[in-house]
């Protein structure tokens, strides 16, 4: 299994980094793992949610599926269950919870209590965030391949540095998501008039709640990677625990960002669209389940 991390880099600081850092990408490859034996999958698709427009939205695609049914889980959340015939095994076996709260730590308990609970090979960061990208409308969906974490920074009396860190999808998942782009059209045209386009490409990701359309975040962003998509406020949470638990968990191929276009991160940002953006996330989700069937645990 091998983790690709899209590495650290600085604007205007220092940067300190715990790994080896081989120019711009820190790799992690597949040395043997010493842990105990990857325990079996009682689910190979995770999903994890924030908001309850969200979880509404996974649950009426999972739904349509096969079988299902709702459980409480020992450490709080209520999860949702069901599966879908898989490509290349006879199911694939799908959960979702919602997080406790917003924001990155809060989704990173609620990311190791659902690899605790159900061992998935992909775990899928399901919702809405806020479109900051060229051509990215409200309604269309952001396949994130990098996230750009820009909490860490320096406050100084000239000003704020920050310390940015870009993570890619794992290289079996990045596979996985090139078969999906190549046989789906960018273009989802709905009679209903909710139709819509799929982009794929990075979004930032932290805490800070962005609203401004000249906001430092933003130009920081732009900056560090000019193709920025999007921002919201989980998936740096998600991609730290699945880094520091990576070698513990054995049967895990990786994680990827799913979000829905709510607002444009601007003055104009507000709930209106919450509903909208939540259901086409969904909707690419469940369009994108069967193309991450890794098969059984080892």
């Amino acid at each position: 299994m091998i983790m690709i991390n899209g590495g650290v880099h600085t604007f205007g600081g220092t940067v300190t980094n715990n790994g080896p850092v081989a120019g711009r990408d820190v790799v992690w490859g597949s040395a043997p793992r010493t842990g105990p034996a990857p325990q079996r999958r009682s689910a190979d698709i995770g999903i994890l949610t924030i908001l309850d427009e969200e979880i509404r939205a996974v649950q009426a695609v999972l739904r349509q599926m096969a079988d299902y049914h709702e459980r409480r889980l020992s450490h709080g959340p209520l999860a949702r269950e069901a599966w879908l015939p898989g490509r290349g095994t006879p199911r694939i076996r799908v959960a979702a919870v919602q997080a406790f709260t917003r924001g990155t730590n809060s989704a990173a308990l609620a990311y190791r209590g659902l690899v605790e609970e159900y061992h998935p090979a992909v775990v899928l960061l399901v919702g809405i965030a806020g479109g900051v990208g060229r051509g990215v409308e409200v309604g269309d969906v952001v396949l994130a391949d990098e996230i750009i974490s820009y909490d860490a920074r320096r406050e100084a009396p000239d000003g704020i540095h920050r310390r940015g860190q870009a993570q890619s999808v794992a290289v079996s998942l990045g596979y996985r998501l090139n078969d999906f782009c190549a046989a789906t059209p960018a273009e989802q045209r709905r009679p209903d008039g909710e139709s819509f386009r799929i982009h794929r490409g990075p979004i930032g990701t932290g805490n800070a709640v962005v609203t401004d359309a000249g906001s430092e975040i933003r130009r920081w962003l732009h900056h560090f990677h000019e193709k920025v998509l999007a921002v919201e406020t989980e998936a740096a949470g998600v991609a730290q625990s699945f880094h520091e638990s990576v070698r513990q968990d054995a049967g895990l191929r990786g994680w990827l960002t799913v979000r829905g276009i709510s607002d444009t991160a601007d003055q104009h940002k507000g709930h209106a669209f919450h509903d909208l953006a939540a259901r086409h996330a969904a909707e690419v989700m469940g369009m994108l389940v069967p193309y991450l069937d890794f098969g059984p645990a080892g």
